[in-house]
């Protein structure tokens, strides 16, 4: 599991998404490739999430959920959040990344 360094990675992934879900104020966008390994980057502004332990809190719930999928094959993720959360609530965010993962391995 790498993470994704270069402007250019991703606007690739926005431009050849092969897969666009979401849950609550959280969107994958997904890459599906042949090699079996993960490269992961996040856009969480901090328009979007104030404060930054809230941000940090949501970028290691969605590592820890990439950790824990077995995909049979390897894919670019990209998370986004869509719209400005106001009240932040960590199990909350815990759950839609449940769901999130939910909806990816359905699809594998």
């Amino acid at each position: 599991m790498t993470s994704l360094k270069n402007k250019s990675d991703f606007d690739f992934i926005f431009e050849k998404n092969n897969l666009k879900i979401s849950s609550g104020e959280f969107v994958v966008l997904l890459v599906f490739k042949n090699k079996h390994e993960i490269n992961y980057g996040f856009i969480f502004p901090k328009k979007n999430i104030h404060l930054a332990v809230n941000r940090n809190f949501a970028k290691r719930s969605a590592k820890e959920m990439l950790k824990t999928l077995n995909p049979e094959k390897g894919f670019d993720i990209v998370f986004l959040v869509k719209k400005k959360i106001i009240n932040f609530d960590k199990d909350k965010v815990k759950k839609n990344f449940v769901e999130l993962k939910r909806k990816i391995e359905f699809c594998f």
